[in-house]
């Protein structure tokens, strides 16, 4: 009878050895996942600097494109940003740079360089520049290449300039009020889109007109030197140095324009001896007619107005002189409103104005005033705009400077 088979049970030793075999399988997992959540963070980081650095290059493309008007001087401003801003301690390469138009309601850009409006940089780093890994390189694996794009666009701008030339305005704060319309046009005609558009709106009490129709900045006719040349609303009477601009006929000769012909400023809107009285909403109403009839839904749409003056409110038994002269003005569209209006019209009046023109319009509001101040003229402000308001007339310039320079690009893409 054969005797019984016996099993032999395994040894301390060999069960030691199972054990340093799964300890070293696992560890070389563990490393492989530490290898993976090393590196992948890196290239994370290494995605979003590349994303940042594309951005800022599409938009100093665009930027100098629209100051200079030269595509080689576009690309050696993005060529700039890219070699100053490393992608995880190394510069990335600029691979391409091309210009062309950004179409806002469908989001896409087409190539095209005789009018863009948008440039779209692709950043870098690969073959040898490729961005080196840590503990991936245990398994073979020692670089990875980063990519980023980006597309910056300029929305057409449309702007337009709101400007008080109510008679309460001395004239050299008046003349450095015009300068700050100038300074204004300036920086926008130095850094404009092919679609820009600029326009003036001036106005006084019942009266505002279309001092200058929406116009494209590549085509600005005679834009500058008209506002140089802007004086206060003419008076029957002729000029004077100080402190207004007007010495106004007396007696019966108070609405006399004859002499000098149109009476102190003959190239200004004429203003009656009874028709007193500052109203904004004039030249609210004036600038939103022009924002409607301009057709670009998708332009962005920027209103300044510039005032010297608290609303003055507007007595119904004026503003007959004109009538009885016959006198209609025929030289610029001309808004004309109620009377009889009271102070408190005219402020809330101008704030719902602003109010609907951002929202139905979309018009981003700004409000400079000289000395005067006052809680409507803050809520006037929309959109991107805000409220400022100065005693010292030379320092128009710096203000209008500074919001033409903060209307703005977009990364878009």
């Amino acid at each position: 009878m054969p005797l019984p088979t016996r099993r032999r049970r395994p040894s301390p030793d060999s069960r030691r050895g199972n054990v340093a075999l799964m300890s070293a399988g696992a560890a070389v997992t563990l490393m492989a996942f530490g290898a993976l959540a090393i590196d992948a963070a890196y290239l994370r980081l290494a995605q979003a600097q590349a994303q940042d650095v594309a951005d800022a290059a599409s938009v100093a493309a665009l930027w100098a494109l629209r100051e200079s008007g030269d595509a080689d001087a576009a690309e050696v401003a993005a060529d700039r940003v890219v070699a100053l801003n490393p992608v995880v301690g190394r510069p990335a390469e600029l691979a391409s740079l091309t210009f062309g138009d950004w179409d806002s309601s469908d989001q896409t850009f087409t190539e095209d360089g005789d009018s863009p409006n948008a440039a779209s940089a692709t950043l870098q780093r690969s073959g040898a520049g490729a961005v080196q890994l840590f503990l991936a390189r245990l398994f073979g694996r020692d670089s990875a290449d980063v990519a980023a794009a980006a597309t910056s666009a300029s929305r057409n701008l449309q702007v337009v300039l709101v400007m008080d030339i109510t008679n309460s305005w001395t004239r050299p704060n008046f003349y450095n009020a015009r300068a700050a319309a100038v300074a204004f046009y300036d920086v926008l005609a130095a850094a404009h889109g092919p679609f820009d558009e600029i326009g003036m709106v001036v106005f006084t009490g019942r009266y505002a007109w279309e001092f200058t129709p929406l116009t494209l900045l590549d085509d600005p006719g005679s834009i500058r030197a008209d506002w140089a040349a802007m004086e206060t609303a003419s008076k029957a009477g002729v000029p004077k140095s100080n402190p207004n601009g007007c010495q106004v006929h007396g007696g019966s000769n108070t609405n006399n324009f004859a002499s000098p012909a149109g009476g102190c400023f003959p190239n200004m809107p004429r203003e009656y001896l009874d028709e007193p009285g500052t109203d904004h909403t004039t030249g609210l109403q004036m600038a939103r007619q022009m924002f409607e009839a301009a057709d670009d839904a998708g332009a962005y749409r920027v209103m300044v107005v510039l005032t010297d003056g608290y609303p003055n409110g507007l007595s119904g038994s004026n503003f007959k002189a004109r009538g009885l002269a016959g006198y209609t003005e025929t030289r610029w569209d001309e808004y004309v409103g109620p009377i009889p209006r009271t102070n408190t019209q005219i402020t809330t009046g101008s704030v719902a104005l602003a109010e609907e023109m951002w929202e139905e319009l979309e018009v981003h509001t700004w409000v400079v005033s000289f000395v005067a101040s006052g809680a409507f003229m803050e809520d006037m402000a929309q959109g991107d705009g805000y409220y400022t308001v100065t005693n010292s007339s030379t320092a128009l310039v710096g203000i209008f400077t500074e919001i033409a320079n903060s209307l703005p690009l977009a990364v878009v893409q």
